[in-house]
C-alpha cells in the first residue's frame, strides 16, 4: 500500500539584498571587534611595547644584535641610540630602559638597564679597553675576555665587561677593538646564561658594525658558555695547573722558587692574559702578563717602552720584558714577568734571573703562537698606530 506525500513548499530563493545586509552586519561587527581589540591593545601599552620591540631591529643603524638584547633583558622595554666622540675615534651603541628616570644619569645602574657597546679602529691610541689577565676567555674562536668577579656583593652582580679584538681580512694592519659594559640591578652575571647573552650582544653588534664599515672580520662561533674572572681566592696547587700557567716552569724550578700555588685562567686568546705563581697560601711571587693591542693601556705602554731602552743585564727586581709583532689590528704585544713586593722588601729567596727570563720566553712564545704573532724578543716593536 502506498501513501502519497504532498510536495513541500518550493525552496525559498535567497534575497541578494538580505544577504548583502548580513555580510555588512558581520563585517561591521568584525570591524568593531577589531577596533575594540586595537583600542584595548593601545590602552594596555601593547602598541608601545610592539613599537619599541620592533625598533630594536633597526637600532644603531641596524648593527645592534637585537635578538640577544631581547633575551638578555627579558620583558623590559629598552631603546637604543648612537654616540660618537667629536673626532670620530670611537662609536657607541647604548641600550637603556624606556622611561627610566633621568636616563642620562643611569651610570649608577640603580633600577635600570644600561648596556654600552663601544667599537674603535684597532691601534687607536685614545681607546684602551678595560681588560685584565684574570678575565675569562670567550673561546669559541673569538679573541676576547669576560670580566665578572663571582665574589661580588649582590648589589654589583649586574655589572660586567666583555672585550673583543677583531681582525679584518685583506686589510693591512686593519682591525677593530670592541667592548660591552653592562650596569644594572636587573641582571645577575653570576648566571651562565646571562654571561652568554651579554657576549652575544657584543659579538653580534661588533661584527655587524664591521660589515657596515667594510671590515671582513674573522668571526668565531656562538658563545654557549663563558667563565668568570679568576681571583686570588682561586689559587690551586701548582702541580694541577692546566690553563694559562701550564708549562711555564717545571716542578724542580718551582720548588727552588718557593712556588706552591697558582692562579690561572682557562686557555684561550684574549686581549690580556696572565698567570700568577704563588706561595703556600696563594701569596703572589711571580706574575706573568701578556697584553695585546688595545689591551696594553697608554700609561703602561709608555713605561714599558722606556724600560726597553734602559734595561740591560739582570734586573734587580726580577722584572723582564719581551715584545712581539702581531698581524691585523693587534699590531704588537708586550710580555712581562714581575715579582710583587721585591722592589720594597727583602725576600729570603734569591732571584733566579736566567730561570725567570727562560720562563717568560716560554710563556710569551705559547701566547704569541695562539694569537698568530711572531716570536717574542727583547727588541722593541714599534706601533705606527
Amino acid at each position: 500500500m502506498s501513501t502519497d506525500t504532498a510536495p513541500g513548499p518550493a525552496p525559498e530563493t535567497p534575497d541578494p539584498s538580505r544577504r548583502r545586509g548580513r555580510l555588512r552586519l558581520a563585517a561591521g561587527l568584525t570591524g568593531g571587534a577589531a577596533l575594540l581589540a586595537g583600542a584595548l591593545f593601545w590602552v594596555s601599552g601593547g602598541w608601545d611595547a610592539w613599537r619599541h620591540d620592533g625598533a630594536l631591529d633597526s637600532a644603531c643603524d641596524g648593527t645592534l644584535a637585537a635578538g640577544p638584547v631581547r633575551e638578555l633583558v627579558g620583558g623590559a622595554e629598552v631603546t637604543a641610540d648612537i654616540r660618537r666622540d667629536r673626532i670620530g675615534s670611537w662609536w657607541q651603541c647604548r641600550v637603556t630602559e624606556v622611561d627610566a628616570d633621568d636616563a642620562d644619569d643611569a651610570d649608577d645602574g640603580a633600577g635600570r638597564i644600561d648596556l654600552r657597546v663601544t667599537v674603535s679602529e684597532a691601534g687607536d691610541r685614545l681607546f684602551d679597553i678595560d681588560a685584565s689577565r684574570t678575565d675569562a676567555p670567550l673561546g669559541h674562536g673569538w679573541t676576547g675576555g669576560f670580566a665578572f668577579d663571582p665574589d661580588r656583593e649582590n648589589a654589583d652582580r649586574g655589572d660586567a665587561t666583555a672585550t673583543l679584538l677583531l681582525d679584518c681580512r685583506g686589510k693591512r694592519g686593519g682591525g677593530l677593538t670592541a667592548e660591552v659594559r653592562a650596569r644594572t640591578d636587573r641582571l645577575d652575571f653570576g648566571r651562565p646564561e646571562a654571561r652568554a647573552r651579554l657576549t652575544a650582544v657584543l659579538t653580534g653588534t661588533a661584527t655587524a658594525y664591521a660589515r657596515q664599515t667594510g671590515c671582513e672580520a674573522v668571526e668565531g662561533g656562538p658563545v654557549t658558555e663563558v667563565g668568570v674572572s679568576a681571583t686570588a681566592w682561586d689559587h690551586e696547587p701548582f702541580g694541577t695547573v692546566s690553563g694559562s700557567c701550564a708549562g711555564i716552569v717545571d716542578a724542580a724550578t718551582a720548588g727552588r722558587w718557593g712556588v706552591r700555588t697558582a692562579v690561572e685562567t682557562a686557555p684561550g686568546p684574549k686581549p690580556v692574559e696572565g698567570c700568577v705563581l704563588g706561595g703556600l697560601r696563594g701569596a703572589p711571587l711571580y706574575e706573568f702578563t701578556a697584553s695585546y693591542g688595545a689591551g696594553l693601556d697608554w700609561a703602561t705602554r709608555e713605561r714599558l717602552e722606556d724600560r726597553t731602552d734602559d734595561r740591560k743585564g739582570d734586573a734587580p727586581d726580577g722584572g723582564y720584558l719581551l715584545w712581539a709583532a702581531c698581524p691585523g689590528g693587534t699590531k704588537r704585544a708586550a710580555y712581562t714577568v714581575s715579582t710583587p713586593g721585591r722592589a720594597y722588601e727583602t725576600s729570603e729567596l734569591a732571584l733566579d734571573h736566567p730561570g725567570l727570563r727562560a720562563a717568560l720566553q716560554r710563556f710569551a712564545a705559547r701566547s704569541a703562537q695562539a694569537h698568530g704573532c711572531g716570536l717574542p724578543g727583547t727588541g722593541r716593536v714599534y706601533d705606527a698606530g
